[in-house]
Formats: structure tokens, C-alpha cells, sequence
């Protein structure tokens, strides 16, 4: 099959959307299917792989970490025609989705759409705006988009449930991102071997949605009790120097580490080298640092979401908990005072993790694809 993926943001850039596009990409290549992918160009960065299409852009600030692309490309709208595509897969609903849906209009290209992100909840971000009319607005472009397409993604049953809200009325498949288990190998995980350090660790974009003020105070709380704690937060964002400023606040900051942005070698051996993985975002659509942590064999705290609660098997693999401090304290408390149970917890996160391998979740996809075709050639 021959497919075209469009999106605002790949490579260098690293998120759960480029993730998204990066993993099905190797599991399509793997099955012998061409995948070219349409993305804006960025400052300084060469592609080394092969058909990744650019569009011109005009690079952000550095602590937003995008480009905004401009599609008037005409090496692009040449390159299209000729490449046969089959399929045309977008990953964003703007900019470089519409000119995705352009190109299945004209070519008559079968168009699915993912709908990676409560895209609602972030006007803050791409409008600087927060209020009831403006994600009323939002809604309707969504809507208009993805009514358009021939198929839907979601990643999550709790995306799926918003559709309605945004009058979305096309066929809905949901199919969460892949983890790349060969990544993170089968290496033994000995839980909390140090006497004197217990490991705490976030991975993610450091923002507002992502609920880590509230993380940083459950945190305070159970390291009032337990000396040995200590909490790494992996991933950078726009609010990463003022979280800095609320850990000195909280008087915490000594067992606070921030790496800030690192690559994702880095942050498979930070997980690697944790005992618990913690997670407070109550907006995820998905969440795929959730099953990374499980790949990598560690036991989750979570507070609850829809979204996670799909992935996740509560009191096997994971604590969830309501969103109070005290509470995510105390299920951190008990976990770190029981090696064994961290241990068995562990084990069944990787084998959670496996369900969700990348060969697994590409068949998948693919039969999502034949679906889109068959339905818009009917």
C-alpha cells in the first residue's frame, strides 16, 4: 500500500503525535508499504530518512519547539500526483491536514483522519485564547474536518465519547499509538535495589495541562514521610523554568530533578533506572508515556482518567487514584514500603505493554486503511 501522512510536526520535534507517526511508519516499512511523510521544514535539522516531504516554515519560539509551516509548496503539490498514493492519513486538522484533505479531494485519495488531541483544551496554545466561544469554534472546524474524511482513529474509548460534543458522525475505529518493545528490551528490573533512594519519575511534556503543580505538591507530602524519595521530571515545555520556581516554593527542589528535553535513548534508560512511574495529566487522549513506563517494567501511579483507564489494569498493574493530594501520596507511600508488590506490579505492566506491540497495532491500522478505501470508492 502506498500512503501519505500529514502532519504540523515531525522530527526533531518529539511528542505523542510524532511518536504516533514515527512507530506506524517503521511497522508499515517493516510490511514492505511506502510511507512518505508531509511535515513542515525545521531550522538546521536534516532528514536521514528517505521520503520525508518538507514544507517551508517559519520557526516558533524555542520553548514552543514547533514550526509553523507555509503550504504554498510547489514541489510538494508536484511530488503528490506522482507519488500513487493510496491512502492519505492526516494527523492534524489544520494547515498541513487541510492540505491533506485537499489532496484527497483532488486526486480522489480515500482520507482517514486521527484525532490525536481534546483539541478544545489547547486554544490556549495555537489561539491565545480560553474561553467558551472560542473552543465552540474550534469544535466546528474539527467537526467540519473530520466529516470530510472517509474514517476516524481515536486512540482512546474517552476521545470517542467527545465526538458527539464536536457533531462528529463518520465511522470511529480506536486505535491507540504503538510501544516499540524493542526498544526497551527484556533487561531485569531488581525494584528499589538502592536502600537509601527510592526513584520517582515523570516523562513528558512540561505544561499546564499536564497537572504537575498538583504532582509536585502530592509529591512534597509523601517525601515528608519517606526520606528516600526522590522525583525526576523528563521532558521540557513552556512551563518548565516555572515549575522550577514552584519546587523552590514548596521547598522541595533538592529532590526535584529536571532534565529538561533529552533524546529518547535518554528517556528509555531514565525509566530504566526509576523504581515508580507517576503521572497526574487528567487530559490525555492517550498517554503513551503510560505504556513506555509499562515497557519498561515499572509500576504506575496515576490519577484517574478516562483516557489511561483504558490501557491499564487497576491494582495489577497500576494505583489509581482520585485527584487529591493525599491521596496520590498515599499511594505512593505504599507502594515504595512493599518491594514485592512493586515488583509483581512491574511485571505485569510489561505484559500489559506487549499487547500493544508496534507489528501488532500496523495490521490493525492497515485493515483501518482497506476500510477507508473500500468506503470511499463504494
Amino acid at each position: 500500500m502506498r500512503i501519505g501522512m500529514f502532519a504540523n510536526a515531525y522530527l526533531p520535534v518529539i511528542n505523542g503525535v510524532v511518536r504516533s507517526i514515527m512507530l506506524y511508519r517503521k511497522g508499515l516499512l517493516a510490511q514492505c508499504h511506502f510511507v512518505g511523510v508531509f511535515a513542515p521544514d525545521v531550522r538546521n535539522y536534516e532528514d536521514e530518512e528517505p521520503f520525508i516531504f518538507r514544507y517551508p516554515a517559519i520557526p516558533l519560539p524555542t520553548q514552543l519547539n514547533y514550526s509553523f509551516p507555509v503550504v504554498t509548496a510547489p514541489h510538494i503539490t508536484w511530488m503528490v500526483p506522482r507519488l500513487k498514493l493510496e491512502v492519505i492519513h492526516a494527523h492534524h486538522p489544520i494547515i498541513v491536514g487541510v492540505e491533506a484533505r485537499r489532496f484527497s479531494e483532488e486526486l480522489d485519495i480515500p482520507l482517514v483522519f486521527t484525532f490525536h488531541t481534546m483539541y478544545h483544551e489547547y486554544t490556549h496554545y495555537f489561539l491565545g485564547m480560553d474561553n467558551d466561544i472560542v473552543k465552540q469554534i474550534v469544535r466546528r472546524m474539527v467537526r467540519d474536518y473530520a466529516n470530510r474524511a472517509d474514517y476516524i482513529i481515536a486512540p482512546s474509548p474517552a476521545v470517542v465519547e467527545q465526538m458527539p460534543l464536536y457533531g462528529i458522525e463518520k465511522p470511529v475505529e480506536i486505535l491507540p499509538t504503538p510501544v516499540d518493545l524493542d526498544q526497551f528490551g527484556t533487561r531485569p528490573r531488581p525494584p528499589m535495589s538502592n536502600p537509601l533512594r527510592v526513584r520517582l519519575i515523570y516523562v513528558g511534556r512540561v505544561a499546564k495541562e499536564k497537572n504537575l503543580e498538583f504532582l509536585l505538591r502530592a509529591f512534597k507530602q509523601a517525601a515528608a514521610q519517606d526520606d528516600r524519595l526522590e522525583l525526576r521530571i523528563v521532558g521540557g515545555g513552556p512551563s518548565l523554568e516555572d515549575l522550577k520556581k514552584y519546587a523552590a516554593r514548596l521547598k522541595i527542589a533538592h529532590r526535584v530533578h529536571f532534565t529538561g528535553m533529552v533524546p529518547f535513548a535518554q528517556v528509555v534508560d531514565e525509566l530504566h533506572d526509576a523504581d515508580l512511574f507517576v503521572f497526574s495529566s487528567t487530559t490525555e487522549t492517550q498517554g503513551l508515556v503510560v505504556l513506555e513506563a509499562m515497557a519498561a517494567g515499572l509500576p504506575l501511579v496515576l490519577v484517574s482518567s478516562d483516557a489511561l483507564l483504558y490501557f491499564v489494569n487497576p491494582g495489577s498493574d497500576c494505583v489509581v487514584t482520585p485527584e487529591k493530594e493525599e491521596a496520590m501520596a498515599a499511594a505512593i507511600l505504599s507502594l515504595v514500603r512493599d518491594p514485592e508488590r512493586v515488583r509483581a506490579m512491574g511485571q505485569a505492566a510489561r505484559r500489559n505493554a506487549e499487547r500493544y506491540s508496534v507489528p501488532s497495532l500496523t495490521q490493525r491500522l492497515l485493515e483501518v486503511y482497506q476500510r477507508a478505501i473500500d468506503r470511499h470508492y463504494q
